[in-house]
């Protein structure tokens, strides 16, 4: 009975998981879908073992080739099945969830470099061609998406605008934003990973309301906004791509900050996922959110203090 729900369970992960790929080219709910595409991997991994987290990534993938392509069924492999694996694996293993998320980090952005320049070199052109051709695709895409909604000329003309300035400042921080975006991807299947835990499985490590970055790291975004400033060139692309990694790393402090205050003060769930979605998208709270991770370093906003008689 036990093997028979198992095998269900992997069945329906891989169900979901397909339902789950298949919504990512929609707007807006496919942006979410994206960053959940690996979470029944990893949680079946989790629960019952990395043979069975391989079943789901395995069952994906073939569906994927079968009904779609072989492109499409390596990019499941890539994109999806290696972080949810990767993840479930060093989590099983006792890796605490920062050591964890890092090292799975650091893999697939060698994984996936690895990719960009075979694919560069299969289809004979440069890794930064190959991008700037996939970032065009993207801004085309998003511009018959507003033609099709028929918005006015001005705002017509406005989110082109935005859409084209979007795309140049990807092109110029595609590493970063290839780092942020598998970060964030990692980040998310782990949160999912600790709500569906119910004592099921463990997740190794700190609270994540103690977590914080080591105090030196405060010179890397020193650095990196000197550079934005005053270098030029590949400098400064170096510098702007430093900038955008250490933002996104101190934003994160900030939401653990936001995290401990929602927990001593009791805030209902209810009010702290809307103060989470709120937090992330509405300018500009991100930055402020960013600013009080960065802040934390000198005014230490989780330190215990005594109640005034």
């Amino acid at each position: 009975m036990k093997q028979v729900q198992t095998g269900g369970l992997i069945v329906a992960a891989i169900l979901v998981t397909l339902l789950l790929q298949g919504t990512v080219g929609l707007l807006p709910v496919g942006a979410l879908a994206a960053f959940l595409v690996p979470l029944p991997a990893a949680y079946i991994a989790m629960r019952f073992g990395l043979l069975a987290g391989c079943l789901v990534v395995a069952g994906t993938c073939i569906a994927a080739f079968a009904f779609i392509s072989q492109v499409a069924a390596v990019g499941c492999l890539v994109q999806f099945g290696a972080p949810a694996l990767l993840l479930a694996l060093l989590l099983r293993r006792g890796v605490s969830w920062t050591r964890a998320v890092t090292w799975s980090l650091a893999l697939l952005l060698g994984i996936g470099s690895l990719s960009l320049y075979g694919l560069a070199a299969q289809q004979q052109m440069g890794v930064t061609t190959l991008v700037e051709n996939y970032i065009q695709a993207e801004i085309e895409t998003a511009l018959t998406l507003a033609k099709d909604m028929e918005l006015p000329a001005v705002q017509a003309a406005q989110f082109e605008k935005t859409v084209r300035n979007t795309g140049d400042l990807l092109l110029q921080v595609y590493p970063a934003a290839a780092m942020v975006g598998y970060g964030l991807l990692l980040l998310t299947t782990l949160f999912g990973l600790v709500l569906a835990a119910r004592s099921r499985y463990s997740i190794p490590g700190i609270p994540f309301d103690q977590w914080k970055i080591p105090e030196l790291w405060i010179w890397g975004l020193i650095l990196a906004g000197i550079g934005v400033l005053l270098a030029d060139g590949i400098l400064a692309m170096v510098a702007l791509n430093l900038l955008v990694v250490m933002l996104a790393l101190y934003f994160l402090q900030g939401l653990a900050i936001v995290r401990y205050f929602f927990r001593t003060r009791r805030v209902s769930p209810l009010l702290r996922t809307l103060g989470y979605i709120l937090l992330a998208t509405l300018n500009p709270l991100p930055a402020l959110v960013a600013g009080i991770g960065v802040f934390d370093l000198w005014i230490d906003f989780r330190k215990p203090r005594k109640a005034k008689d």
